[in-house]
């Protein structure tokens, strides 16, 4: 179920930087427990912990740099977060964190932003996708007691694709066909950008009960790497959707105009969330909150900006 796509008739979510904040969610696939990546501005993130069956929120680290969220994923449980980050210096690490806390119990470089992530392909294992540009790997904490997993190194490589597919996979997404033709086109905002035409995209349907969840590959445009999301029978879903995906017990998780939603499926029929948080006028904490989280970095009771890295501080300077 495609749609027709020209440079000259994208939405304008697709081409303009836009004001509210970006959302991803990651969903863990054995527990109600996600994590959500916001970003605003553009190098500023800040990890939330969701747990969809309570709708209770844990407010996590601030961060100066760039989390790619697509190469992210979380354990069973959700206790762990496998990520890649580049520092506000250009520095790039893999890092196994325990969100909403992005300081790491384990992590290696990275050389720049090939590659890096990981994702967990079952319970017990986690598949490393640091193998091409790097004598470090994740995989050299495989026999860490800190982990109830080992550590796999995968061949993979590329950027988002595979290993973005590796996850959609896992998860329940069934790919529909080759990918569509990509198409340099010229947007202001954009110094790169790519439209896919005619992606056949993914569908995924957690039951008979369900309606079927789609997503279609749009190209890299204004805001990076770029997916439209259909629910079949309903125009619940938009262009302004950043990420949709069911939950471990079936719920659908949206993410759009820097707010998050929650549908099971009693919510789906009536066209009204179980649950909806705006996260938009989240703002980063004081310098004094920085320096108390700096002299005392084990105190997590409320949003500190942390290192991501334990190897150096790395506290927001800047909103």
């Amino acid at each position: 179920m495609s749609r027709s796509n020209t440079s000259l008739n994208l939405p304008v979510a697709w081409t303009e930087p836009g004001s509210k904040a970006r959302l991803h969610i990651l969903r863990s696939h054995g527990s109600s427990k996600a994590v959500i990546i916001r970003r605003k501005p553009s190098k500023c993130f800040h990890i939330v912990s969701w747990d969809t069956a309570s709708d209770a929120l844990e407010y996590g680290s601030w961060f100066s740099g760039r989390i790619y969220s697509e190469r992210c994923d979380l354990s069973w449980d959700g206790r762990w977060m496998v990520y890649l980050a580049m520092g506000s210096g250009g520095e790039t690490w893999n890092g196994i964190c325990e969100p909403p806390w992005l300081r790491t119990v384990a992590d290696v470089p990275n050389m720049g932003t090939w590659a890096g992530g990981g994702f967990f392909s079952d319970a017990r294992t986690l598949r490393s996708n640091d193998v091409w540009h790097h004598d470090r790997s994740l995989c050299e904490f495989s026999k860490s007691k800190k982990f109830p997993f080992s550590i796999e190194r995968m061949e993979s490589g590329g950027e988002v694709f595979p290993i973005f597919s590796h996850r959609l996979e896992r998860d329940g997404w069934k790919r529909e066909g080759d990918f569509g033709k990509d198409k340099g086109i010229s947007l202001k905002h954009s110094s790169y950008s790519i439209l896919c035409l005619d992606d056949p995209g993914w569908s995924w349907q957690p039951t008979s009960e369900h309606p079927v969840l789609r997503m279609f590959y749009r190209g890299y445009l204004v805001h990076g790497y770029t997916f439209e999301f259909v629910l079949d029978g309903s125009n619940l879903l938009d262009v302004e959707v950043d990420w949709a995906t069911w939950d471990a017990k079936g719920d659908l998780l949206v993410a759009r105009r820097g707010a998050i939603e929650r549908y099971s499926l009693p919510a789906l029929k009536r066209d009204s969330p179980d649950f909806l948080l705006d996260l938009e006028n989240l703002t980063p904490p004081t310098k004094d909150a920085q320096q108390s989280g700096a002299s005392n970095p084990s105190q997590r009771t409320s949003p500190v900006a942390t290192s991501a890295a334990p190897r150096q501080s790395l506290f927001l300077s800047s909103a």
